[in-house]
């Protein structure tokens, strides 16, 4: 449909004999003098926009057979002598080809730049395609953009982690330059906003840290950037004490606050001090404002509960082994709950192949809806693997004990579970990996996916999708807590080690390297403790009185 100007909304009558036709509805003077019946009016519609279609086929058809003829004639002329004639159709197919040029230079005016493919890379591997019964990660940057504007922070931190993965992705490492630029001018961009009493409080400034904070997973190549990670996180706990107690009354203010807490966990449990106190409060207010939490929201909650009880058993401040015991249990009760009556879309299969992969462990591996199911299951094993390892140290030192402390058969029955657990837990985060690599080995028996009929279809669209950076950013850390448990066997700690490599070299993620290092060496992240009390320790050092 091509405009057509301002048309002439005449009669039929008066358009063709081009005299003034005054439009009247019921028919114009002109017809009504001339004793004849008004033929009408033409629709506004048409007389606006014309169909062209037929035109536009007509006149590429045209332009399709001129070129077809510029190059028989061109080839004509270079097996024949040159002629006046041959000339001219040669100056016409250089006319031709001059105008395809034109035409390509148009378009290439029009192509994006390396900074917005870059962006759409960010948005490809970090906001879309999370559509799942609990969506993941950065999905709510769409509605965060609809009721705010994105400022100058939060697209140059987008930009700056687009950038990192692209260079990746294309082999293009002269690319890391430009998205160190970008990562300064957000750096630069946010810490204006945290001097602003208004823009610290508002949605895009946290959600830059927080980005800032996965730039430094995709570019950490040593040591001191899992602490450079560490400070962001800190940043974006430090924003959140800012932003007040509103912030949990919207959806993407929640959704926020849990992801910065799950990652200041990670940093809490392995130094072995509790959440700050505003975290707890708001995650706690953030739980009372929602009606019904979803699995999710509580798993993080006891993961929280579970910080501030290690922390305080660890710094001796909780020394009774009984009530330690107790709380223990009830924490890992509530899981077992979850892990017994399975949410819905959280079902996922067990797959055997006979195909030697390395992302199947043992010749085996799961599929879930997607990698973000994936890894909230991870979520779950690594916070039940933490709780039953402190109750299986603190059944040992009571055990040993002269007289021995927990000598009834019902302790005895639980070292022997809270053992169980581990191990199984650890093997299910193993055979996840295939997930979040997005890599399927073909399974024994064929009708395996097709027996998966209580999983949604969007399974098996995901095992034909691209891999994702942010899989691999899911699976680090649970992985990593597997390879440096004390029931880990060498075995487990190569596959382990193998797996963060590949994450590594695929992905682009560079701190998947590190942690790779720090299993292999079986050493500790020892840059997260730097000033902290001596008794953060990831060994239960700890005096428990028994008396």
């Amino acid at each position: 449909m091509v405009f057509c100007g301002k048309p002439s909304g005449s009669c039929h009558a008066c358009r063709e004999r081009k005299t003034k036709c005054d439009q009247i509805p019921e028919g114009c003077t002109q017809c009504k003098r001339a004793k004849r019946s008004c033929p009408g009016y033409r629709k506004q519609g048409d007389l606006i926009f014309r169909n062209e279609s037929s035109n536009v086929i007509r006149k590429f058809k045209a332009k399709e057979a001129r070129q077809k003829q510029a190059v028989s004639i061109r080839t004509k002329a270079s097996a024949s002598p040159t002629s006046d004639e041959d000339t001219n159709a040669e100056e016409a197919s250089l006319e031709v080809v001059q105008q395809q040029d034109t035409q390509l230079d148009a378009f290439s005016l029009l192509a994006p730049s390396i900074e917005d493919r870059a962006t759409g890379f960010f948005v490809a591997n970090y906001v879309l395609g999370m559509n799942g019964p609990s969506r993941g990660h950065l999905d709510y940057i769409g509605e965060i953009s609809r009721i705010q504007v994105l400022d100058e922070g939060l697209v140059c931190s987008m930009k700056a982690v687009g950038l990192a993965g692209f260079a990746h992705a294309e082999h293009a490492p002269s690319l890391m330059k430009n998205a160190r630029y970008q990562y300064m001018l957000a750096l630069n961009a946010t810490n204006a906003a945290l001097r602003d009493p208004v823009e610290v409080k508002k949605d895009t400034t946290l959600l830059a840290i927080i980005i800032l904070g996965i730039f430094e997973t995709i570019t950490g190549c040593t040591k001191r950037s899992l602490q450079d990670w560490a400070q962001h996180v800190n940043g974006a706990a430090a924003v959140i004490k800012l932003r007040g107690p509103d912030q949990v009354k919207t959806p993407q203010g929640r959704r926020m606050l849990i992801q910065v807490t799950s990652s200041l966990m990670v940093n809490c449990l392995q130094r072995g001090v509790p959440l700050p106190q505003h975290i707890q409060e708001f995650m706690t207010a953030a739980i009372k404002e929602v009606e019904k939490p979803d699995a999710a929201f509580v798993i993080n909650d006891i993961m929280m509960h579970f910080t501030t009880l290690r922390a305080s058993v660890l710094s001796g401040k909780l020394t009774n082994p009984r009530e330690i015991l107790r709380r223990c249990l009830e924490l890992d009760g509530k899981l077992l709950d979850i892990v017994v009556n399975v949410p819905e879309g959280w079902e996922y299969q067990t797959i055997i192949t006979d195909v030697d992969s390395d992302v199947a462990f043992n010749g085996r591996y799961h599929v879930y809806y997607d990698y973000w199911i994936g890894m909230i299951w991870n979520a779950l094993r690594s916070l039940r693997i933490l709780i039953n390892e402190l109750i299986r140290e603190l059944l040992l030192r009571g055990f040993a004990r002269q007289p021995p402390i927990f000598n009834s058969t019902e302790y005895t029955a639980q070292f022997q579970i809270s053992t169980d657990v581990m191990y199984q837990h650890q093997e299910e985060i193993l055979l996840s990996v295939a997930q979040h690599f997005n890599q399927f080995p073909p399974p024994r028996d064929p009708s395996s996916y097709k027996e998966m009929t209580s999983m949604p279809i969007l399974a098996y669209n995901e095992m034909h999708a691209p891999i994702r950076m942010s899989g691999g950013s899911f699976l680090i850390w649970p992985l990593w807590h597997v390879g440096v448990l004390d029931i880990t066997t060498e075995e487990v700690r190569q596959f382990v080690v193998k797996n963060l490599r590949a994450i590594g070299h695929t992905m682009g993620i560079q701190q998947a390297n590190v942690l790779a290092e720090v299993v292999d060496a079986r050493s500790d992240i020892e840059v997260w403790k730097e000033g902290d009390p001596p008794h953060s320790s990831p060994d239960y050092a700890f005096d428990i009185k028994f008396d």
